[in-house]
Parts: C-alpha cells; structure tokens; sequence
C-alpha cells in the first residue's frame, strides 16, 4: 500500500507540472484553460502531499520524503508566480 502512496503522489506531482511546462513554453496551446494550469497544483499536490505524508508515517524512506518536497514546493508554485509577476512586471 505505500508504494502505492508513493506512486499516486508523484503522478499527482507530474501532472500539474507537464501543464505549467505547457503553460510557459506554450507547445500545446490550449485556449480554454488560459491561466489555469499555474492553480492546478492548489488542487493536485494538496492531494500528493497528503499521499506521500500517509505514506512517510507508514515508511520513513528518501523517496517518500522527496516526495513531499516536490508536492510541496509545486504547491507554493502560484503563490511565487503571482508574487513574482507583480514585482518584475508591476501589473
């Protein structure tokens, strides 16, 4: 069962990070979600974060610890983004 924890909150991790990659490269233009993929991670790595949490009290491993903090720092990803665009760009 913890791995797969393990292997729920790494997904849960990549995917918001394939739509940002998307997002900022533009490789696949999606018209409809505009801005949208930068607040995937709010919804998506809350949810790996409490996987791999679940699964670091079961097993205390560097796979699982690595595993917060990638969902971890994703999680604080828009906060920094909209931070960042109103310092650099003042808008």
């Amino acid at each position: 069962m913890q791995k797969g924890f393990i292997i729920i909150s790494y997904f849960l991790f990549l995917v918001p990070l394939i739509f940002i990659v998307n997002f900022l490269f533009d490789i696949i233009t999606f018209e409809r979600l505009q801005g949208l993929p930068v607040f995937f991670p709010l919804i998506f790595c809350t949810f790996g974060l409490y996987f791999a949490s679940r699964a670091y009290q079961k097993q205390k491993s560097t796979l699982t610890l690595g595993a917060i903090i990638v969902n971890a720092t994703l999680l604080l990803f828009p906060f920094i983004y909209m931070v960042g665009g109103t310092l650099i760009f003042g808008v």
